[in-house]
């Protein structure tokens, strides 16, 4: 009875992490980029500006919640397209996958530790080569919603900081994929 009791505690503790590690994985690879990329539409479209303002007070509910949500979901997803064009058929195109090299997934414990290093590594890689797409995008509506309130200096200290960002975000986003691929190999090279 004690044995069945720890082995179905271990398994639904086993499934809890997997769906909280993937879960947080998807967060960061879609909807984090897809928000801010929205929220930087909204420098530029007084609907969206509305919607924004009402999303981030109290007086949100939880329909308009979920329309921001799925549209943030749905830019995410168009940024993940571009982020894979720019980073991954160009800047990474070195460390790409071979035609044949999923078809080593043949173990499923070769299976497991590439989920976990999916999340461990491309998922990061997402997130920052996404942020990379967003950023000027945010930047420039920022700088044009708040030009007249800022001094030569602080336009200036903010152009660096925007601009280091955008560099520390977009190494960020080569190395991550980088360490997927190398490490994924890796695994595939693997006997069982």
């Amino acid at each position: 009875m004690l044995t069945v009791s720890l082995q179905s505690d271990l398994l639904v503790g086993e499934t809890v992490k997997d769906i909280t590690s993937t879960s947080f994985g998807l967060l960061i690879a879609f909807l984090l980029p897809g928000l801010v990329g929205l929220y930087s539409m909204s420098c530029w479209s007084r609907t969206l500006r509305k919607v924004f303002d009402t999303f981030l007070t109290v007086n949100s509910n939880l329909g308009l919640s979920v329309v921001v949500l799925l549209a943030a979901l749905a830019v995410g997803l168009l940024v993940t397209a571009v982020r894979w064009v720019i980073f991954e058929c160009w800047i990474c195109k070195k460390d790409r996958f071979g035609p044949s090299d999923f078809e080593k997934l043949d173990d499923e414990s070769k299976l497991l530790v590439f989920r976990a290093i999916v999340d461990e590594h491309y998922r990061y890689h997402q997130f920052w080569g996404g942020m990379c797409i967003v950023i000027p995008f945010l930047s420039i509506g920022m700088f044009q919603e708040y030009w007249t309130y800022l001094s030569a200096l602080r336009a200036v200290m903010s152009l660096i900081f925007v601009v280091a960002v955008e560099i520390i975000s977009g190494v960020a986003a080569r190395e991550a994929f980088h360490n997927y691929v190398t490490r994924a190999k890796r695994i595939l090279t693997i006997k069982p």
